[in-house]
């Protein structure tokens, strides 16, 4: 591909979960502070739909998977309809985490899925905020045990270690201080969030130096203000390990584009710094992240033109090693190596193979149905050209000798063989699974 192909491309995959063909070619033009304006445009985002029905009645199982169905299908929209909203939802997911195997209550945990959508490209201060005092950050974190005279401490440690500064920016005696704040602040019989003045400490605290009669969102403010650089070095570190490479917290690259963050605490303004920064464009950025089995399963449907009714991601997600609202623990998901496995190999063959036969039952490959113009008796391109054509309908870029050269035998051994009306569909699985596509 030519460089503002590979760069547009490569800013969709990140900004979302990959581009079609006509999409690169239609926006690979445009001036690159105005593609990432375009990408970051949340008012070009649809209204989500009403949630699925979550109510008690139905199984476990079915309700989890209609809140996979829903999540993901959102995610799949054109490159032009700010998907950047959905990748932050899996961002903040793994950030902000929270879990259905300690809840066992679907609706809390997708009103913090919803929370994340509304809130999560604005102000952290806000964000914060409102995710402390859900019900499923509660529940999850153990607040709703935290009462004065008894304090939990979870919540108010992981809030600091985890969601604001990392370690090294306060004291034991802060995080005791601060449970203390945080007590009262739980939920009522029907999972809903309560505030319990019979079980708050009313007493007189000192956090981080700061005294008085203190409440628990009064922690987030004074954690926001006095250690706002640190929290601008931990999250501007966080972001750019997301959308482009793992990095320390002292890169360069994060000292770069903190000053645009901490300025208002903006996740929006932190990701246009992010996506302008030069680097974001090198090949390190380009070749530097595998993607998350979310991001290859919507992907795949995005390139395949199927949706969750077909595809069913629940199938395979699991053996990939990212089962949605099943962080393995507070910390989330780690990258990279972490989805490499056997297991998830298997799951991504088994998943390119559901998506080969739903292609070839449609009698199409959707958005890759150039990649040959079959029909029974003659093919229009020679496998060569069948093998490019795949590879520039995925936006892979360049692919190595070896990929290209084993699709090129596939082809032919199709050709030679009873199976030509296989070549289509079996050459978009086996696209689907190149080394090129795993990439981010």
């Amino acid at each position: 591909m030519d460089e503002a192909s590979v760069n547009a491309a490569h800013l969709f995959r990140r900004a979302g979960f990959g581009a079609l063909h006509e999409e690169v070619e239609h926006f690979k033009h445009w001036p690159w502070d105005d593609l990432v304006d375009l990408v970051l445009d949340t008012g070009r985002a649809p209204a989500p739909p009403p949630f699925p029905d979550l109510s008690d009645g139905r199984s476990y199982y079915g309700r989890w998977v209609d809140m996979v169905h829903y999540w993901l299908d959102l995610a799949r929209r054109p490159v032009d309809q700010a998907p950047v909203v959905e990748k932050m939802v899996l961002f903040w997911h793994g950030l902000l985490c929270s879990g259905l195997d300690k809840l066992h209550n679907h609706r809390i945990l997708m009103d913090q899925n919803h929370l994340f959508r509304t809130l999560g490209m604005g102000s952290y201060h806000t964000l914060l905020h409102n995710v402390s005092v859900g019900p499923a950050m509660i529940r999850y974190l153990d607040n709703d045990r935290n009462v004065a005279g008894n304090p939990n401490e979870n919540f108010a440690r992981e809030l600091m270690e985890l969601f604001v500064t990392g370690v090294g920016h306060y004291s034991e005696e802060d995080v005791r201080e601060s449970a203390r704040a945080w007590t009262g602040h739980g939920v009522d019989d029907d999972d809903n969030y309560r505030f319990d003045g019979g079980a708050h400490d009313w007493n007189t605290k000192t956090f981080l130096g700061q005294t008085g009669n203190l409440d628990g969102p009064d922690i987030i403010n004074i954690l926001l203000g006095q250690r706002r650089q640190a929290h601008a070095r931990f999250l501007c570190q966080r972001l750019w390990s997301f959308f482009a490479y793992p990095v320390g917290l002292d890169d360069q690259v994060v000292t770069d584009i903190m000053p645009a963050y901490s300025a208002s605490l903006n996740i929006t303004q932190a990701l246009r710094a992010l996506f302008v920064h030069p680097q974001f464009r090198s090949e390190r950025a380009r070749t530097g992240l595998v993607r998350s089995p979310v991001e290859y399963v919507v992907a795949a449907m995005r390139h395949t033109s199927t949706d969750c009714s077909v595809t069913h991601p629940e199938w395979f997600l699991a053996g990939m090693g990212q089962r949605p609202f099943f962080p393995p623990n507070v910390s989330g998901w780690r990258q990279n190596e972490f989805w490499i496995s056997a297991a998830a190999g298997w799951s991504k063959i088994h998943l390119a193979s559901h998506l080969r036969w739903l292609a070839y039952n449609r009698d199409d490959i959707a958005d890759a149905n150039e990649v040959v113009d079959w029909t029974p008796v003659t093919f229009r391109y020679t496998p060569e050209q069948s093998v490019d054509k795949a590879i520039w309908n995925f936006k892979l870029g360049a692919v190595s000798p070896t990929s290209r050269q084993k699709l090129i035998d596939y082809v032919r051994a199709e050709r030679s063989s009873d199976h030509r009306w296989a070549e289509r569909s079996g050459l978009l699985m086996l696209t689907l699974l190149l080394p090129e596509l795993q990439m981010a």
